[in-house]
């Protein structure tokens, strides 16, 4: 691949792209990319400057610093799992570098994905108590015919809902694309995707006319599903009110508002994996 970090350890790798606390290198222009926004805070933020409260922040107050450093050392755990989501972190992050927002939510589904098996199986894994474990597991898979997306909301459902994350709503702004003259218009195709059938409003939490969208931690994750959904593909003629391309004319503009929010959600859970792990690496 040519884009490059200079550290093999792909767990560290992730904790700190997802923190916005690291560098990446472009082999083939010679360019570097300096990621500093802090996604694993919500909202996400930016990183003025690195340094150890921003390494520590979102740790128990228990944990030092050498503490991360013994553990991201030792740390084996779920290395496959890390390793097949870092390039697609990378590449989505470079694209939102870029302002090609259209190519950073292709990557930022491809992420969805990625954890939306593996996440909920490292995270039951931590049980001490198996036959807890299985009926854990048992309770997310309530539909044989459901696939691994609607088992994901499941386990995020039932497992995160204490946390103040799942709890707040993911404020979608259309101030943030650049041309006013797009904003009307893109927050009309939001507002009617989210309250047709499959979503039919559930998660709509408040509305701006023309300027903000209020949705649920997990209307935000159904939202996602459903624009993937609508602008990839082109049936017509069902219930599936796709979106055209004559629609979406800046197809750039139009992603733009949901890439950042689409990225602090996946380093949210991202990063409660990452403190399972730790935990296990410290026991």
């Amino acid at each position: 691949m040519n884009l490059r970090i200079d550290s093999s350890n792909k767990i560290l790798n992730i904790f700190r792209l997802i923190s916005g606390t690291i560098n990446c290198t472009d082999t083939y222009d010679n360019k570097i990319y300096k990621f500093r926004q802090n996604y694993s805070n919500f909202p996400f933020s930016t990183n003025e400057t690195i340094n150890q409260s921003v390494v520590l922040n979102n740790f128990p107050d228990e944990v030092k610093l050498k503490d991360l450093d013994i553990y991201f050392k030792r740390s084996r755990f779920n290395s496959k799992f890390y390793s097949s989501i870092e390039p697609e972190i990378i590449k989505c992050l470079i694209a939102v570098n870029k302002n090609n927002h259209l190519e950073a939510f292709f990557y930022l589904y491809r992420i969805f994905e990625g954890i939306s098996y593996s996440v909920p199986l490292i995270y039951v894994s931590k049980q001490r108590n198996y036959d807890k474990t299985y009926k854990q597991l048992q309770s997310f898979f309530n539909n044989e015919q459901d696939g691994e997306l609607a088992f994901f909301k499941r386990f995020i459902s039932e497992t995160f809902k204490d946390e103040d994350f799942f709890k707040s709503t993911i404020d979608i702004d259309f101030n943030t694309i650049d041309r006013t003259d797009l904003r009307e218009a893109y927050y009309k195709l939001y507002l009617e995707k989210i309250k047709e059938k499959p979503m039919d409003g559930k998660g709509l939490k408040g509305e701006t006319l023309n300027q903000e969208i209020k949705l649920s931690f997990i209307g935000f994750y159904d939202f996602i599903i459903i624009i993937r959904n609508r602008f990839f593909h082109l049936t017509k003629g069902t219930w599936q009110n796709n979106l055209s391309s004559t629609e979406i004319l800046f197809p750039d503009y139009f992603f733009k508002p949901i890439i950042n929010h689409g990225l602090n959600w996946v380093a949210l859970i991202i990063f409660e994996i990452i403190k399972v792990d730790f935990e296990k690496g410290t026991k």
